[in-house]
């Protein structure tokens, strides 16, 4: 049974670790479902190192089990916008944003145009852990790519709004917001078109959830359209 954990797993030590803790009945059900995974086109070493990590940090048999089923779920989800044929990286990441939320459109568009898809996906996980609204991370990813930045550009928005928040996420005025993020497109895209209204609207929501959480809150005006 454990020869079908493959090369991931070949060290005997491994092997032993993930059938003394899943014990033979809930090892052999995670294996059917991994081979289950596999038949249907998903990467075997995604589905065994999500085994393997919950194996790792003590997880309960059942636990493990359920974690490996769900994943194979949304890997199946994921390879339905990115395509089956997807590297196992690109497929994980398509992973990561539908279970947070992005649109199954942008992440098509993003998968068919770009290579480089999961740095995409990064940079829109970063702008969403930065504060900024699902909307706004997606029109700021969606308009960089039309206006085809580089990977290199594109990684760096997260690190301008967090930069705008600095510079203006204390109540300074609306022109305070619209100058630095011009400032920054400048720095971030020097030869191309960048959207300074949506990065200041996407630095200025991330302040105002972040200052609005404080107590008591500090007064920072809306968004002026």
């Amino acid at each position: 049974m454990l020869l079908a954990l493959g090369p991931p797993l070949a060290g005997q030590d491994a092997r032993a670790r993930f059938s003394r803790h899943l014990g033979a009945v809930y090892a052999a059900r995670t294996l059917s479902v991994i081979d289950a995974g596999v038949r249907q086109g998903l990467p075997r070493g995604l589905l065994i190192d999500k085994a393997m990590e919950g194996v790792a940090k003590g997880m309960p048999p059942e636990v493990v089990l359920a974690a490996v089923d769900t994943f194979a779920a949304e890997l199946r989800n994921a390879a339905s916008v990115v395509g089956p044929g997807a590297e196992p990286i690109a497929l994980e990441k398509a992973a990561d944003a539908l279970r947070r939320g992005v649109g199954r459109e942008l992440l098509t568009r993003l998968g068919r145009d770009r290579a480089d898809f999961p740095l995409l996906v990064v940079s829109l996980e970063e702008l969403l852990d930065a504060g900024v609204a699902l909307g706004l991370a997606e029109d700021l990813v969606r308009y960089a790519v039309a206006e085809e930045f580089d990977s290199d550009a594109v990684l760096r928005l997260p690190a301008s709004v967090k930069l705008l928040i600095r510079e203006c996420g204390n109540g300074q005025p609306d022109s305070c917001w619209s100058q630095a993020s011009i400032g920054e497109c400048a720095r971030v895209m020097p030869t191309r078109p960048c959207p300074t209204r949506t990065l200041a609207e996407a630095a200025r929501s991330a302040a105002e959830r972040f200052l609005l959480a404080r107590s008591p809150p500090p007064a920072i005006r809306s968004a002026a359209g």
